[in-house]
């Protein structure tokens, strides 16, 4: 569904678990009251609440998470966006240490706000409608955000198409130099240049007719150099 014509909600999470949305640490928002059946597809607006220590402590213990102090964290503004993709209660629902209900709101595509857009603060409890004027502003906001993403995207792709595709998969394949043929190039004892040494490629262009101190000889005369080399005959 296109941001710009989906439906957008508000909805309170107090510090630090606004910052958790934010850095993706927890994919679930908890309410006390359900939201209408439509909220599936549905967008919401985290709004950062109000600094709650005792949060803060829950984390830690039961989470593994050290949030960031108060003087860190903003409150009082949209700090991200999230696409709501199902509804759970308790104590049905997905398996995971952040979700304690009564009512789960799991959320995908998070998108941080590089610019958060102040609010004023809805109910904690369930979702709400957020301003016209701040609702504006947090889809300009988040169609902002998603349209650098996918030129980014883009950028990379076109540099994947100019390499012949996608990137070797193993650290061999990226480091080392393959001729068309596909044999790997080795460089050259003489010249130090790459070459290939299957035998339906050209000959090295030095096995040719240069030395190494540019002495010119015919093709089919060999290559004399100063230690005295000379390539063996084909037979």
């Amino acid at each position: 569904m296109n941001f710009l014509c989906a439906r957008l909600f508000g909805v309170t999470a107090p510090q630090p678990w606004g910052w958790a949305v934010q850095v993706r640490n927890t994919p679930v928002l908890n309410l006390q009251r359900p939201p209408h059946e439509d909220v599936l597809g549905a967008y919401v607006a985290v709004c950062a609440g109000e600094y709650d220590m005792g949060m803060r402590e829950w984390m830690k213990l039961h989470a593994g998470v050290l949030p960031p102090p108060p003087a860190d964290l903003l409150t009082g503004a949209v700090v991200a966006v999230g696409r709501v993709t199902s509804v759970s209660l308790w104590p049905d629902g997905r398996e995971s240490r952040w979700y304690v209900g009564p009512v789960g709101l799991w959320l995908e595509d998070v998108q941080v706000l590089p610019v958060p857009v102040a609010c004023g603060l809805g109910p904690a409890d369930c979702l709400w409608e957020l301003p016209s004027a701040t609702l504006g502003q947090v889809r300009a906001a988040y169609a902002a955000v998603t349209h650098a993403h996918d030129a980014r995207w883009r950028a990379y792709e076109a540099l994947a198409a100019g390499h012949g595709g996608r990137e070797p998969s193993t650290l061999k394949g990226r480091v080392l130099k393959k001729c068309a043929c596909k044999r790997a190039l080795t460089k050259c004892p003489s010249c130090r240049a790459w070459r290939c040494t299957a035998p339906t490629c050209p000959p090295h262009a030095c096995a040719q007719g240069v030395s190494r101190e540019g002495t010119a000889v015919g093709a089919d005369e060999g290559v004399s150099s100063s230690k005295g080399w000379t390539p063996k005959e084909e037979r």
